[in-house]
């Protein structure tokens, strides 16, 4: 059995202190194998394992979520809609973590529109109804920055995981200063995620975990270590609150540390007990977000949609 006989595994889809299953196994030896017979394949064959977006199996439907409308998202490859919920002439950005899609956000829908925003949600490329099974941050950063370019900037944006790379990121190089940032369980960098589904989770030899870093430079125009939050956004100043549980079991909580410790006005809360999905439809998370976003939403004026 070659690598490209084996299922794929998510890079962010599973809990890094699970003991490989039987397959998990067998796809580790199956890299290996083929590393031994074609180096170059298997490092393809794994960096599109580590781009897999469907590692939760969740049921897709292009039906437009109670209460939006469906918007056309133009100049991008590999997203074509976005959903908008009504509201203020101020805006609210919700973008989803990797394997999960625009549901995944749409409890912060009501509390946002409560404080007089609009709100809009994507489906990342290769996630929810965006068709394909395998991205890049490059990818994702762009369809990012094309929702922002359609509804014309963002006073608050509220990412997830790895989405908050993909926000901070697009933030950035459109220079878009939002009133606040809410980052939820954050990646701070891509390079973590991938040192730990290579090492943690396949057990891939360095050769091949090299192999994957070369190829992902091809992929998405610049090294891994580009997507990283605290040099992305280090000219961001805009407040930030970071949410994150201690024991989270996907994204270690010294990721929210060390974002942290990057950005000028961020500030880290704990919220104990609330896992790493979970944590999106915990009361207390959201209460805190909604008094955040209140705080610094309560002396902007109204401006010209």
């Amino acid at each position: 059995m070659t690598a490209a006989d084996t299922a794929d595994i998510s890079p962010i889809a599973r809990v890094s202190a699970k003991a490989p299953s039987f397959g998990e196994r067998i796809t580790q030896y199956g890299y290996r194998a083929l590393y031994r017979l074609a180096p170059r394949a298997a490092g393809r064959r794994a960096a599109d394992a580590f781009g897999f977006t469907r590692g939760y199996g969740l049921p897709v439907s292009d039906r437009v979520p109670l209460g939006a409308r469906a918007m056309q998202i133009a100049g991008n490859p590999d997203i074509d809609r976005a959903y908008r919920w009504p509201g203020g002439a101020a805006r609210a950005l919700l973008v989803h973590g990797w394997g999960t899609d625009s549901s995944s956000m749409l409890g912060f829908v009501k509390p946002m529109q409560t404080l007089g925003l609009s709100v809009v949600a994507f489906d990342a490329p290769a996630h929810g109804i965006s068709p394909g099974k395998h991205t890049t941050m490059t990818r994702f950063t762009r369809a990012t920055g094309a929702v922002l370019d359609a509804v014309g900037g963002a006073d608050v944006v509220i990412a997830h995981s790895l989405g908050s790379i993909a926000a901070i990121s697009a933030l950035a190089e459109r220079g878009v200063r939002p009133r606040c940032v809410v980052l939820i369980a954050p990646t701070a960098a891509l390079t973590g995620v991938l040192e730990r589904w290579a090492q943690n989770d396949m057990a891939l030899p360095r050769p091949i975990v090299d192999r994957i870093y070369a190829e992902l430079l091809v992929r998405n125009g610049v090294p891994v270590s580009h997507w990283d939050i605290p040099a992305r956004g280090g000219a961001l100043d805009s407040p930030v609150l970071i949410v994150h549980d201690p024991d989270d079991p996907v994204v270690p909580y010294c990721e929210a540390q060390r974002v942290s410790e990057g950005l000028a006005h961020a500030t880290l809360e704990p919220m104990p007990g609330c896992g790493h999905g979970r944590i999106l439809s915990d009361a207390k998370v959201r209460e805190r977000i909604f008094a955040f976003v209140k705080q610094h939403m309560s002396n902007l004026e109204e401006r010209i949609a």
